[in-house]
């Protein structure tokens, strides 16, 4: 909508003359608005149905293809709904041709005359920043008519601060949403894990590759509460800390003791459980009312840790973690192909495959960042040509004034450009803590049993994000640059005569 408002308005700004010349031939207003809301229902009626064309086909493959490869999915199936596309496809034609209704109807104000003639400045007006006279004294001339220029102008202002933010915000949430992922295993296998090797066994015999190996052997069952089942791991209260490194939601480190009961940060969302609870679970059926000692930051599976204190039952191990500490890939290999000849081993898995399903969802999200990507480009870009363009077309005396007085090109151009560079800078600082806000958001709707991300971005996203945010505003400056050139001193400075 933003875009078209920009677009729809230089058109017109640039149509003037046009206008002007319609109305001196005899056209009446009726057919000269009716000219223009045709051009603006056509081209929003295209730009639409392309639009919902790729929303409804081509974005959702890529998402089903993302999830296809972590997730054993049915076949892709494509559904209409005529509901919300129709009122999208409502808002965006109508705000396109309402906005092309209302600046055409603006000239009709003026007379003809008037508008074969180029657009009279608005006059400036003192600012806030006058008020500041130790500050405003020290400016420069050209920074002085810079700040009030980008207050003459607020409609300029205005677009060009929503475009921008909204650009930043979809750019820095992009980058966001990878780091989550990141981060997330990064703590999951990385700093939780400090073993390197799983093994699962049906039998507790000796396996005599492992002696020499420090091993910590736990029992894996199903646990049932309010009618859901979760994983439960039975562990060695004296020996878990050695292997897992534990922390709660507020990423605070705590050890495993003799009563500890903990649950996953997932499962306790899903069920509204809170620390110090208590809860009556079912294992082996019998059921235990345990006290909610902790509850873990855990990203990739819904889990309970609990003490072997708390559990009257002869356990019987079924999985054992393995300090292995081998570095060639090729002595893992040689590790693991014997390990699965023994017949009570039903499988092994080093880190490398334990983090595989992360490693396939983190190279999956960069489809999802390509898209966020090209769309704050397209949505950046945009917006800055045509707030560009509409500067140079609505300034042409002033910059021809400039040309006659003297100033170099690169001067001339800095005169229009550098307003948008201030107000862009600004816009760009806005569009981060608002790509926060939406990363944030995003991140907590993204509800998969047994799959969170990290709420955190790391600090090079931020710094990414207003490089080429600033690198969009260069482009188009470098695109633009010859507009400022092309302007005829004589006929821009006779324009009023």
């Amino acid at each position: 909508i933003l875009v078209s408002i920009s677009s729809m308005t230089r058109i017109i700004e640039d149509q003037r003359m046009q206008i002007g010349t319609l109305r001196s031939l005899g056209y009446n207003n009726l057919q000269i608005l009716i000219k223009y809301l045709i051009y603006a229902l056509l081209s929003s009626g295209i730009g639409t149905i392309i639009g919902i064309g790729l929303g409804v086909y081509f974005i959702p493959a890529v998402i089903y293809n993302i999830y296809k490869t972590i997730y054993n999915l049915p076949p892709f199936l494509i559904q209409y709904y005529f509901d919300y596309t129709s009122v999208i496809a409502f808002v965006l034609i109508f705000s396109v041709v309402f906005v092309a209704f209302t600046s055409v109807a603006a000239t009709f104000k003026e007379r003809p005359a008037e508008l074969l003639r180029v657009k009279t400045p608005k006059p400036g007006n003192k600012i806030f920043l006058e008020k500041i006279t130790f500050l405003w004294k020290r400016l420069k001339f050209k920074y002085k008519s810079t700040f009030r220029n980008i207050f003459r102008h607020k409609r300029n202002l205005f677009l060009t601060l929503i475009g921008v933010m909204g650009s930043t915000a979809l750019l820095f949430a992009g980058f966001g949403i990878k780091d989550s992922v990141e981060l997330a295993g990064k703590y999951q296998y990385e700093e939780m894990q400090d073993y390197d090797l799983e093994i699962s066994v049906s039998d507790n015999e000796e396996i005599k590759e492992l002696i020499g190996y420090e091993k910590l052997y736990l029992t894996q069952t199903n646990a049932e509460y309010n009618k859901d089942y979760i994983s439960l791991l039975i562990v060695d209260y004296q020996e878990v800390n050695k292997f897992l490194h534990f922390k709660d939601i507020k990423n605070k480190e705590f050890t495993f003791e003799e009563d500890t009961f903990v649950i996953t940060k997932g499962f306790a969302d899903k069920h509204n459980l809170k620390v110090n609870q208590k809860i009556n679970i079912s294992i082996y059926g019998k059921t235990y009312t345990l006290t909610i000692t902790n509850i873990q930051e855990f990203y990739f599976g819904n889990y309970m840790y609990i003490s072997n204190a708390l559990i009257n039952e002869e356990l019987i191990p079924n999985k054992i973690y393995v300090k292995s500490n081998l570095k060639n890939i090729q002595d893992k290999e040689n590790l693991k192909t014997i390990l699965e000849k023994y017949n009570f081993v039903t499988k092994v898995m080093f880190k490398e495959d334990l983090k595989y399903s992360f490693l396939k969802t983190s190279e999956s999200v960069n489809s999802i960042i390509v898209i966020l990507v090209f769309s704050a480009c397209a949505l950046a870009i945009i917006i800055y040509y045509n707030i560009t363009l509409i500067n140079i077309h609505t300034r042409k005396r002033e910059i021809a004034t400039l040309k006659v007085l003297g100033y170099q090109e690169i001067e001339v151009s800095g005169y229009v450009f550098r307003e948008l560079f201030f107000i862009s800078l600004f816009a760009i600082i806005l569009g981060l803590i608002l790509g926060k806000v939406l990363h944030l958001f995003i991140i907590s709707q993204i509800v998969i049993d047994g799959v969170m991300l990290k709420n955190q971005a790391k600090i090079f996203s931020y710094l990414y994000t207003f490089i080429l945010a600033l690198a969009f505003l260069g482009i188009v400056y470098f695109i633009t640059l010859p507009e400022t050139k092309k302007i005829n001193m004589v006929e821009a400075l006779k324009s009023y005569e």
